[in-house]
């Protein structure tokens, strides 16, 4: 019964969101590879075919996390303001499977608009002698875990804040996420010990985004292991699992008004 309630909340979030939105994006992925192929034309095949291939990965991410910022930050606050959730939470649906269902269909939206600018850009690496490599797969992968990690992000923050805060706060986890080695190292040379203790701080309570990514090994050809992918996935998977439970800890807490 959770089962199929979960399920047809997932496809409803999937319908919604692809209906408009997620095909203009996949346009502009279109526009950015075509464009990058042609103005980087005269450049050796060498240099022409790891520029397409970092502007195509790096696209794909920026243009995926777009999606789940603008549609997932307002996801609560849209049915609230509709009514629709109290129509919905009325029927034997918990809100922690309300919760769980739209964080499937956000993902299963990005995994359909990661499919196809994948299938795009694989075939403009086709198009730049000595760039196609089915090892790009990898790094579709790994993006798709890292953008579910942000998707469970904004679930969070859309069941506490307004939409734009949600928004706000889930770019900047996404970009301390990226820097959190980086602000721990920083932290490490500092003799306060109230730098160093919030640096690290901030690497344990934030995702390390970086872990999954290895689009310049992919580019430059280095080899990723199976071990790396593994840790990866179940890091992705233990961060989303945890941030979903603390978003039902919250969600069944708050007094819905629609």
């Amino acid at each position: 019964m959770t089962r199929r309630h979960v399920t047809a909340l997932a496809r409803g979030t999937f319908r919604e969101t692809v209906r408009d939105r997620v095909f203009y994006l996949v346009a502009v992925f279109g526009f950015v590879m075509l464009a990058s192929t042609t103005v980087l034309s005269p450049l050796t095949i060498g240099a022409q075919g790891k520029i397409v291939s970092d502007v195509g990965l790096a696209a794909m991410v920026v243009l995926g996390l777009l999606v789940v910022v603008f549609v997932g930050s307002g996801m609560v606050r849209k049915e609230l303001d509709k009514g629709t959730i109290t129509t919905i939470l009325a029927k034997p649906v918990g809100r922690r499977e309300y919760l769980l269902g739209k964080f499937l269909g956000l993902n299963l939206t990005m995994a359909a608009m990661l499919a196809v600018m994948g299938v795009m850009f694989l075939l403009m690496l086709l198009m730049s002698p000595g760039a196609f490599s089915l090892r790009f797969l990898v790094a579709f992968y790994l993006t798709f875990l890292e953008l579910s990690v942000v998707t469970a992000v904004v679930v969070f923050f859309s069941t506490c804040v307004s939409p734009v805060l949600a928004a706000v706060f889930t770019l900047g986890v996404f970009v301390a996420g990226h820097l959190s080695q980086s602000i721990r190292d920083f932290g490490s040379l500092q003799e306060g010990v109230v730098t160093q203790a919030a640096s690290t701080l901030v690497y344990y309570a934030l995702p390390n985004l970086e872990v999954f990514n290895v689009r310049g090994a992919v580019v430059h050809g280095d080899p990723v292991t199976i071990a790396h992918v593994a840790l990866a996935t179940l890091y992705g998977v233990c961060w989303a699992s945890l941030l979903l439970l603390l978003s039902g800890a919250v969600f069944s807490r708050r007094e819905l008004r629609g």
